[in-house]
């Protein structure tokens, strides 16, 4: 394996990591607040993943042979994936509260 493909799959490892990371984030806040934006969120940087996996995966198993191929699918899975992240800010609903607080323990803390 050359320098510059061993280099491609670590900064490939690290994009996959950071983006599946992000997408945890995305469905624990979805979960707890049931907001659109967040699932809009997490589909967006599952894109990223599925990028960021497949691309080398064809790409080795091609020989990278066919390199204008491997780009436009690349390129199309990032582009899709930031018109969700992108789209997420415009379904967010603002003037939503980020943290829910039950009734009961607002009541708590003003008897204290």
């Amino acid at each position: 394996m050359e320098l510059t493909e061993g280099l491609y799959l670590v900064t490939t490892t690290v994009l996959a990591g950071a983006s599946a990371t992000l997408v945890a984030f995305a469905l624990s806040a979805y979960r707890s607040s049931g907001r659109t934006a967040m699932a809009y969120l997490a589909v967006g940087f599952g894109l990223v993943v599925v990028a960021a996996v497949a691309t080398p995966v064809a790409a080795f198993l091609t020989g990278f042979g066919n390199p204008a191929a491997l780009l436009l699918v690349n390129t199309g899975l990032i582009a899709a994936s930031m018109a969700l992240v992108a789209g997420s800010l415009v379904v967010y609903e603002p003037g939503t509260q980020e943290f829910v607080i039950p009734e009961s323990e607002i009541a708590q803390l003003q008897d204290r």
